[in-house]
């Protein structure tokens, strides 16, 4: 009788676990988990809408990132040349924080970075853009001045800063911006 007993004890503690360990599996709140890329984040009403950003620009980074970065780049080291071509190639190696922060150690310690200098190293050679074309110039100046006299002289003195750190193709992106670094303000300020 009692090996009877034993294997009725075992199916009993079997099914008192079972019970426990399902009982503790439908007590818990679902877990959240990440919504991939494909699904639509509006099938759960505690989740805020997705942000879809519009690019703006047919380029990976944006206007402002684009001129701080060359201007931290060409800042007393006549770079032009190379520090446009770094440029570009940052434009597909690195987003806007990375280069954020590579702009920012330039800026605080007078220095180039390890990544900047292998970048301007693979440029050493490369000439400065073309000038600006004399309707890209007329458009800037226009924009500057804004019917002054008083500033055209310095707008003219400007231009010249202004060619060196905003690519020519993309002055139109920096012209409607707002809160650049360095502004249109900045750039009359070198020749003062």
């Amino acid at each position: 009788m009692q090996n009877f007993a034993k294997p009725n004890l075992l199916y009993r503690f079997l099914v008192v676990i079972s019970f426990v360990g399902i009982s503790a599996c439908a007590s818990q709140p679902p877990q959240a988990r990440p919504v991939g890329p494909s699904e639509s984040s509006f099938s759960n009403p505690g989740t805020l809408p997705t942000e879809t950003t519009s690019r703006t620009s047919e380029y990976l980074l944006d206007i402002g990132t684009t001129v701080a970065f060359l201007d931290s780049c060409i800042s007393d080291s006549g770079l032009v040349g190379p520090c446009h071509c770094a440029a570009e190639l940052l434009a597909y190696d690195v987003d806007s924080s990375d280069l954020a922060a590579l702009e920012d150690r330039m800026g605080a310690f007078n220095e180039f970075p390890v990544e900047l200098a292998g970048l301007l190293v693979q440029c050493r050679g490369v000439e400065r853009p073309p000038v600006w074309s004399s309707a890209t110039k007329e458009n800037y100046l226009a924009a500057c001045a804004q019917n002054s006299e008083r500033l055209l002289d310095l707008c003219r003195c400007s231009a010249s800063r202004a060619a060196d750190v905003i690519p020519e193709e993309r002055l139109p992106e920096f012209l409607e911006a707002d809160d650049l670094r360095p502004s249109m303000v900045d750039l009359i300020n070198t020749c003062l």
